[in-house]
């Protein structure tokens, strides 16, 4: 019998090649993605998978396959398999499959590469891809590499870090709808990166006075150092940023900007007056003019936690002050982590905080 995804029909003579590692004599399925052909075992992919179990998802062909495709092995010879005696799957291109991903799953299925935290990101990614139910469906290695993809960014604003992908990462977490993983890849890209963006549609960067100008595309700016300070004028995207995105952040830094501005141009009070004097003294010298300096007005989690680690005690503030402050900074930190929910009209997060 022939499995077939397609009724289309393919051409004779395409030229294919057997992939190098996964071609097993003794395998019961074939398998085409591309230009790239599996020969595997049929009950192993069958009992993991909602795609290769499920009937209606496969067509069976009641005739040997018409359709022979030559296979190259690397050689000047060829050779014509005919797939009477064994499941034969055809991917359709609209299932965007890739080969590569392909070869992560089976790494994974035949126990040649572990899936922990160890693994690389990249495998990890291809693994999440080919197992969705949009391609392969996998579940339970899906759930696993969505674990693991979730666990390789911060969930904690107080701790948030940005030793974490971007660009591979976004399109992954926005198309299976990972909200906690989008949040921080955007906080990343808006603290960490420059962009231009073409239609640029906030009315007024709450930095300066006046519109945002915008730009007629996105550029890349190898040469600008991570100290240099950004000006609304010129905001520089990496390539492999969407305009799309690259406007999201660009409105996400204006909400951080509006939000945290008065807070940080503000000393705070206290219970104590002596305290209070405290910040009046310092607060410019330790507080605003660091934040100038690393453009901290647009880092609110990392400025904020830059100050609670400020030791306000060798300044002569009282130890009940101080931990009062550092309590109203943390919880700060956690207001502007929920509001990105709403500023990043993030639906799934909104409807848990409603809860």
């Amino acid at each position: 019998m022939a499995m077939k995804e397609s009724t289309n029909c393919i051409k004779d003579e395409e030229i294919i090649k057997n992939h190098p590692i996964y071609w097993f004599n003794d395998g019961s399925l074939i398998l085409d993605v591309e230009t790239q052909r599996f020969k595997i075992h049929h009950t192993l992919v069958t009992r993991h998978s909602n795609f290769f179990s499920s009937d209606s998802s496969l067509k069976k062909d009641q005739t040997e396959m018409s359709e022979k495709r030559r296979i190259s092995n690397g050689s000047d010879q060829t050779s014509v398999v005919s797939s009477a005696a064994l499941s034969h799957v055809i991917l359709e291109s609209k299932r965007q499959v890739k080969p590569q991903d392909i070869e992560a799953l089976l790494q994974h299925l035949y126990h040649d590469v572990r899936l922990d935290k160890d693994t690389s990101f990249s495998h990890v990614l291809s693994l999440l891809r080919v197992s969705s139910p949009q391609q392969l469906d996998f579940p339970n290695i899906h759930a696993a590499a969505r674990r693991i993809f979730e666990s390789s960014f911060p969930h904690n604003p107080e701790e948030f870090t940005h030793k974490h992908p971007l660009y591979d990462a976004l399109p992954v977490a926005q198309a299976f709808n990972i909200p906690l993983v989008t949040k921080a890849i955007f906080y990343s890209l808006v603290s960490t990166t420059d962009f231009d963006v073409s239609t640029a549609s906030s009315d007024v960067d709450p930095r300066h006075e006046g519109p945002v100008t915008p730009k007629s595309s996105l550029e890349l700016n190898p040469d600008r150092q991570e100290s240099e300070q950004t000006s609304p004028e010129k905001i520089v995207a990496p390539m492999e940023l969407s305009p799309n995105d690259a406007q999201t952040c660009l409105n996400l830094m204006n909400r951080l900007i509006a939000h945290f501005t008065p807070i940080l141009f503000t000393p705070p009070a206290t219970a104590h007056m002596e305290c209070t004097d405290v910040f009046a003294e310092t607060w410019m010298a330790l507080v605003i003019q660091l934040a100038i300096e690393n453009d901290g007005v647009y880092k609110p989690l990392e400025t904020l936690q830059r100050i609670k680690e400020i030791d306000w005690a060798q300044h002569s503030m009282c130890v009940s002050c101080i931990a009062e402050k550092i309590e109203e900074w943390s919880e700060e930190q956690r207001s502007i982590w929920r509001l990105m929910d709403e500023w990043l009209e993030l639906p799934s997060l909104l409807a848990e905080s409603s809860l």
